[in-house]
């Protein structure tokens, strides 16, 4: 374990000792009783062991071996006197383990006299061949709280999911997916008992309405086992309802009134300059939270959620080199990745640069917000051509290749990515709550409703039309949704082949459409997946084609690197009004014309194409890849080096040499 102090930062995990600190405390405190003594439930008769001073300022620690305890599980918390104030007790912010009853409380295990953490043997954690390297990733993004809606019996349709219902419910279809990362939203302890957990209380337990550490540590283990590398969503922004707040306000948070321009999302913001006896109380901890996931739950990197709240790239980039020391230390073999969540798309984060800290990268990846707006104007014909501004086929090029983007503030390219894991690309994520953002399916289902006439595509328009129409039988068919599902098949075929680590959010794989208000932030939390929706007419077929497209992407060299070669562009496609149409190559390392090359031809516009034509250098042994839902004929001329295929509106076809 590298640290940035000589302090002993808790949690030890070979160790009795329990450590805290207290701003301008007299005496500190800890009592504790057996769990199993809840009969009497009377915290201010338990009993009680001081803490001494440590010597460094403001820590104070007890070492539990030398209180002659018998052996079982006991919560504790610490009793802090200050003055002629009442005492306050506290919870060990440092808390491995958590239990809640008239409030929440830490425990700790004993045995022989000892602290004792129940063992867990990651034996066989690994598949043959290892874990996906970061080029080969694609992600899933997962609110754990989905795992567990109705799918018929007596379980309400309500976000109620744990860490078991995903293991034993949905991991081994997320393998079968193809996907070969997850990215959870936060499963540290939040008190936030039906949101995503944008607001950790505790940095080093899981969430008591998730699971517990041998929980999370199965299905970390069961992950790996299946080939699909584990990411954690950390909030190193902000706290909510942390004990530190209570124990050493000042020199871990800012105060309520400073640095308003920083969110804090009904938290309290972490101070990243405050210095005390040499090192920066809030990084330390935040680095040592890091760490300890990595030593102890083996996860395969981070996602920084709100970097641009936080506001600090020294502290980030210091997260990022002390994660990455942790996970050398633990398995220099296996790859790691440190994303942010960088709203601002600043770019220059992922590389080195003269302007950030000590010149090089803040961290190693970001999502990339340019794509997600750049695609969704593309996929309903909403990229203009502008004669002051980069012509319609540059921005279609630029998507694809990412080594620039479009900056629709400024109308100009800024600089892009230099390699493709460095940019997490997606379509949907959870962040759905604006019009534009919601899920794919209402994004343009909703909107064809809207333009056929069909209704007036709001959420329950959609939502009845899916539910209670599509699925009536063969007799009710509805042109439209066939078309939008194709439409979303083609936006995965565009992200899927795109340079990039293509990240998906659970349930889009099938289309999943929204049953609450995405503008409510609170209601949009609430909103879990309908996994019965997989198997609607269409929805099926979308995802079979959707998981072929996984399954090509991780397992085909020439997507996995920088190429990409544009290899026709429709000649009007720069004309205001005119047809958007491009075919593009991912060649790898090879001459263009050569096996295992991914050919892709995408019409971005309403128009139709019978045979349209595309230069063709290669063979006649080709396989379509995420076959397309709406018909359309395919014919190979090697002898006149052309293609025609057709093309139905907004259709994207995906071929493999």
């Amino acid at each position: 374990m590298s640290t940035d102090t000589d302090i002993a930062f808790p949690p030890d995990t070979d160790s009795s000792v329990v450590r805290v600190p207290a701003m301008d405390a007299e005496t500190v405190a800890m009592r504790y009783s057996p769990l199993q003594s809840r009969s009497e439930f009377e915290p201010g008769s338990w009993d009680r062991a001081e803490l001494t001073p440590t010597g460094d300022e403001g820590w104070y620690e007890l070492d539990l071996s030398e209180l002659e305890l018998a052996d079982g599980r006991y919560e504790y918390e610490f009793v802090v006197e200050r003055g002629e104030d009442e005492p306050i007790a506290v919870p060990d912010p440092f808390a491995e383990d958590l239990t809640r009853f008239q409030g929440i409380r830490s425990t700790f295990r004993i045995r022989d006299g000892e602290r004792y953490r129940p063992p867990f043997s990651w034996d066989d954690e690994l598949p043959e061949g290892g874990l996906p390297g970061n080029h080969e990733l694609v992600l899933y993004e997962f609110p754990p709280r989905w795992a567990a809606p109705a799918t018929g019996g007596n379980r309400r349709n309500v976000a109620d999911g744990d860490l078991q219902d995903l293991l034993t419910d949905h991991l081994d279809a997320i393998a079968d997916l193809g996907v070969n990362g997850i990215e959870l939203l936060p499963i540290m302890d939040s008190p936030d008992d039906r949101g995503w957990g944008y607001g950790t209380r505790f940095f080093f337990a899981p969430d008591n309405d998730l699971g517990g550490p041998i929980d999370t540590k199965f299905l970390i283990k069961e992950c790996h086992r299946r080939g699909i590398r584990v990411f954690l969503d950390v909030v190193v922004n902000h706290a909510t309802g942390c004990p530190l707040e209570q124990l050493a306000d000042g020199w871990f948070f800012r105060h309520p009134d400073e640095q308003p321009e920083r969110s804090d999302w009904g938290g309290r913001r972490f101070d990243f300059e405050e210095t005390l006896d040499g090192y920066h109380p809030a990084q330390e901890l935040l680095c040592r939270m890091g760490e300890y996931w990595i030593e102890e739950y083996h996860v395969d990197g981070f996602r920084i959620d709100e970097f641009k709240g936080a506001d600090n790239w020294q502290f980030v980039q210091r997260f990022r080199d002390r994660t990455h020391a942790a996970h050398d230390e633990l398995s220099a073999d296996r790859p790691f990745l440190v994303v942010a969540e960088d709203s601002h798309t600043r770019a220059q984060i992922v590389r080195d640069h003269e302007n950030n800290p000590d010149g090089r990268s803040v961290v190693d990846a970001m999502w990339n917000f340019d794509f997600q707006v750049e695609a969704r104007r593309l996929l309903r014909d909403g990229i203009e051509p502008d004669g002051d501004g980069p012509a319609r086929s540059e921005r279609i090029e630029a998507l694809i290749a990412n080594d620039r983007t479009y900056d629709g503030r400024t109308e100009a390219f800024e600089g892009g990515f230099d390699d493709l894991s460095q940019a997490v690309n997606y379509i949907t994520s959870h962040d759905v709550g604006a019009e534009g953002d919601q899920r794919l399916m209402n994004f343009l289902f909703g909107t064809m409703v809207a333009e056929g006439g069909l209704g007036d595509g709001s959420i329950e328009n959609v939502r009845y039309l899916i539910d209670n129409l599509v699925t009536a039988g063969e007799s009710v068919q509805i042109d439209a949704h066939t078309e939008a599902l194709d439409r979303v098949r083609g936006a995965f075929a565009i992200l899927l082949t795109s340079v990039g680590v293509p990240m998906i959010l659970a349930g889009e794989e099938f289309a999943e459409i929204h049953d609450l208000d995405y503008e409510n932030w609170q209601r949009k939390m609430e909103d879990p997946i309908d996994w019965s929706r997989r198997e609607y007419p269409g929805h099926g077929a979308l995802h079979e084609a959707v998981r072929d497209l996984i399954h090509l992407r991780t397992s085909t060299a020439a997507l996995q690197r920088n190429e990409v070669e544009l290899l026709h562009v429709h000649p009007e496609t720069d004309d205001p009004d005119g047809p958007a149409v491009v075919a593009y190559c991912r060649p790898g390392d090879q001459p263009i014309g050569s096996d295992g090359q991914v050919v892709v031809v995408a019409n971005f516009g309403p128009e139709s194409f019978e045979a349209f034509e595309i230069p063709w250098t290669w063979g006649e042994a080709v396989t379509e890849r995420g076959a397309p839902l709406r018909d359309g004929d395919l014919d190979l001329s090697p002898d006149e080096e052309l293609a025609r295929l057709d093309l139905a509106p907004y259709q994207v076809r995906v071929l493999v040499t």
